[in-house]
């Protein structure tokens, strides 16, 4: 007569039971690091008092920034910045190009692209000969690629004692020239 428990069938199942419970344990408590996705109206990161400097390959100082508070969403290469300073430097001398304030915004040095918001103050130094305008404005785009920045808000204009005024602007800083859009106003002092 067959008996109903046979030790070979018992470990038999219980060796499958185990493996089949150790598989699906296994299964569910795997993290997939690569899955997972960050919120994309939330900041990836936040920095406090945040400095920044970038050089080029040689070493050579390009951007030098600094602001109150910075943060970067994920898979955005913009990083955004309240109470800004960026110093740039020209690639072939340790030369000030460009001094950038505001009360916000933000740049992508990878495109070499930025944004000025309120109360920003575009300071150019010309070397040849040495000439320093000022710029003050909101609402200001910038291309450090093609050296242009512009807007379409107010803007006054200061280089040494004379003033522009107007709303809207275009300075080329390869050409070296200034265009107001509209409202122009001078003020022309030796």
């Amino acid at each position: 007569m067959h008996s109903l428990y046979s030790p070979r069938i018992f470990r038999f199942f219980t060796i499958i039971i185990m493996t089949t419970l150790c598989l699906l344990f296994n299964y569910l408590t795997q993290i997939n690091f690569t899955r997972i996705e960050l919120p994309k109206d939330k900041p990836e990161y936040n920095a406090k008092k945040a400095q920044a400097n970038v050089y080029d390959k040689t070493g050579k100082l390009l951007y030098k920034m600094n602001s109150d508070t910075a943060w970067q969403y994920p898979k955005n290469d913009s990083l955004y910045m309240t109470n800004l300073n960026a110093i740039v430097y020209n690639e072939s001398s340790d030369v000030m190009k460009y001094n950038l304030t505001s009360n916000d915004g933000w740049v992508n040095y990878n495109k070499k692209v930025g944004f000025l918001g309120q109360n920003a103050i575009l300071i150019v130094n010309n070397p040849n000969p040495l000439q320093i305008i000022k710029i003050y404005g909101k609402n200001i785009d910038l291309n450090l690629n093609t050296n242009v920045f512009s807007s379409n808000e107010d803007v006054k204009a200061v280089q040494n004692n004379s003033v522009i005024t107007g709303h809207g602007f275009i300075y080329e800083k390869n050409k070296e020239f200034l265009t107001i859009n509209s409202k122009v106003r001078v003020i022309y002092n030796k």
